[in-house]
């Protein structure tokens, strides 16, 4: 049972993040099924190649979401909210502003940049098609790159229904704007890019509703930013700058073979190639993203044991979730690559022979992501970031071009699964090598998985770890834990005050929180001894309830009210309360 509430928060984190990467290439997607139908192969192509520069669009906003998120969550973690808050407002500051000079840097010299992108050699003539989709797309860079902030922090301010109206709103407005683009105004690429633009800009207005409610966490100011806070949420969020930067580098290089090694059909393949990833990649960076955000919450907590069931659920998730997926995607191929591809027998063929390629390295490939982002959360960034640029770019190219020769455009699809298992062998190199230079003895696999050194968490005999969900494994909890402390010769005073802590503190939580809705619910309760201090750690997913300001309504001539919450507080070191992606979040120190 002591599984259930991590378990309960990963999936849910898992939905909210899936939804958040599906919404952030949706539009795209949509865009190529739109262009294929209805502008032909030449334009589908033209869209292929303006791909990868979207990824550089956003990738200012995506790192300060990634970095911004860590460090807010670190701000909250302790007890620092206004600091927390300040983290949040340069987020949105610094994403909007770099979207605006990089939107007006595009539009300067979208001419040069489309040749780059492989609008050259055998692909010269898609050069003013892919030039105008550019230009469309980049005019919705602001607007794009502060849901890009907005997105994660909803999850975390317990708003999370907000995100899927946002996407649905988005979605919509694409679909309708792109049909109306392409049957009613007879519009090109252009057109096509510009109605994805203002989809981002429906999306945004629908999460500027999340700060008219009362009591979120989350407050946007210009005041006194907190500019030194930059470094340190770009370094956070350097491997999502990677991850990025590299699947642009990869397309571009890709492209550009095919554009000299083959035709416009296999740069159309590899267009939907790409469209199958987007489609089917939320789900591998959905469940990534999920670790990263709790291998975060939990390291700052050293908790050994919810690490390692982290690691073996998230796993396990990868692999059913994903082979699933890849077999049915396997099966359909044609089908999907027909709704990019029409009246062109060779680029259909290419199509799906690419899809299937792909479906074969999805589950590896998935594995591979929820490592990587292990390594981010628990502030392995370096290691992190050039496991993400090997995995994306490094791999998949160097096997591409060993393979082409022989295999010609095929050589370009091969590389997805062989890049993701070659990916695997290095992590295992990296485990080792690690596991020596840690110098790492705790037993089992998943504690040399871990990358935590021995001093990481206290050693098992002094800690008492337990889930309950009733008043009577309250008291029962309550005399283990005079008993633990009694075993490590705590004194009197500890000892009474630790026991009563459990006893007030979970038994608020059941008598007030397990009655507001008709869910199966359950409290995680650790005690710790560190060093010469007593730890009580607290974790429900109930409402809301944050003992200290609960006190904090009573007057000091009530006395009465509350009375060993009272105690407890006046006696502690310290009482910290913490609500963020729907948990509350109680830490005693006596």
């Amino acid at each position: 049972m002591g599984n259930r509430i991590l378990k309960n928060t990963f999936y849910s984190l898992v939905g909210a993040y899936v939804l958040s990467s599906l919404t952030s290439v949706i539009c795209s997607l949509v865009d190529g099924v739109i262009i294929g139908q209805f502008l032909g192969v030449d334009s589908l192509a033209a869209f292929g190649l303006i791909a990868p520069i979207e990824v550089v669009l956003v990738l200012i906003g995506a790192v300060l979401a990634s970095g911004a998120r860590t460090r807010f969550l670190h701000l909250i973690g302790k007890g620092q909210v206004k600091e927390a808050q300040g983290v949040f407002s340069l987020a949105v500051t610094l994403a909007v502003g770099a979207a605006v000079i990089m939107m007006a840097a595009m539009l300067a010299f979208s001419a040069p940049l489309t040749k780059l992108l492989g609008a050259s050699g055998n692909a010269a003539d898609l050069l003013p098609g892919a030039r105008a989709y550019l230009i469309g797309v980049t005019l919705g860079l602001p607007a794009r790159n502060a849901m890009w902030i907005l997105w994660p922090f909803m999850t975390i301010d317990n708003d999370r229904k907000l995100p899927l109206i946002a996407s649905i709103v988005m979605t919509a407005a694409d679909i309708i704007l792109d049909l109306i683009v392409v049957l009613v105004l007879h519009g090109n690429t252009f057109e096509m890019g510009l109605a994805t633009s203002l989809s981002y800009c429906a999306a945004l207005t629908v999460f500027m509703m999340h700060f008219r409610k009362k009591d979120i966490l989350l407050r946007f100011s210009f005041r006194s930013l907190p500019w030194r806070e930059t470094g340190r949420m770009l370094t956070h969020g350097m491997p999502a700058g990677f991850f990025r930067l590299g699947n642009t580098l990869r397309g571009t290089v890709m492209n550009r073979l095919l554009a000299f090694a083959a035709s416009s059909a296999a740069i159309a393949a590899y267009s939907v190639y790409r469209q199958a990833g987007s489609f089917f990649n939320p789900l591998c960076l959905g469940i990534a993203d999920a670790v990263a955000m709790l291998a975060g919450v939990l390291s700052g907590e050293e908790d050994r044991p919810m690490t390692r069931r982290l690691i073996s659920t998230s796993a396990r998730t990868t692999l059913i979730l994903t082979a699933g997926v890849a077999a049915s995607g396997f099966a359909a191929a044609p089908l999907f690559a027909s709704l990019f591809v029409k009246n062109d027998p060779e680029a259909l063929a290419l199509s799906a022979r690419a899809v299937r390629f792909y479906m074969l390295g999805m589950p590896l490939y998935g594995l591979n992501l929820i490592y990587i982002n292990y390594l981010q959360g628990i502030g392995r960034s370096r290691l992190s970031s050039v496991c993400s640029f090997l995995v994306q770019v490094v791999l998949p190219v160097l096997c591409s071009l060993a393979l082409l020769p022989r295999f010609g455009a095929d050589a370009v699809f091969f590389a997805q699964p062989i890049a993701q298992l070659m990916m695997l062998v290095i992590f295992c190199v990296i485990v080792a090598v690690e596991t020596k230079r840690l110098g790492i003895r705790r037993k089992g696999l998943l504690n040399r998985i871990l990358l935590q050194p021995d001093s990481f968490d206290v050693l098992e005999e002094n800690c008492l770890d337990a889930s309950i969900s009733s008043m009577d494994e309250v008291a029962a909890l309550s005399r283990s834990v005079w008993d633990f402390c009694e075993a490590h010769d705590c004194d009197a005073r500890r000892k009474y005050l630790m026991s009563l802590a459990v006893e007030e503190m979970a038994g608020n939580v059941i008598e007030h929180g397990f009655t507001k809705d008709r869910k199966h619910h359950s409290i995680d309760v650790r005690i710790l001894k560190k060093d010469d201090e007593y730890i009580l750690r607290i974790r429900d997913d109930c409402i809301i309830f944050d003992p200290v300001k609960q006190l904090e309504l009573y007057s000091d001539d009530e006395p009465a009210h509350h009375m060993g919450l009272r105690m407890i507080i006046g006696m502690a070191k310290q009482v910290r309360h913490t609500s963020v992606l729907k948990l509350n979040n109680l830490l005693v120190r006596v």
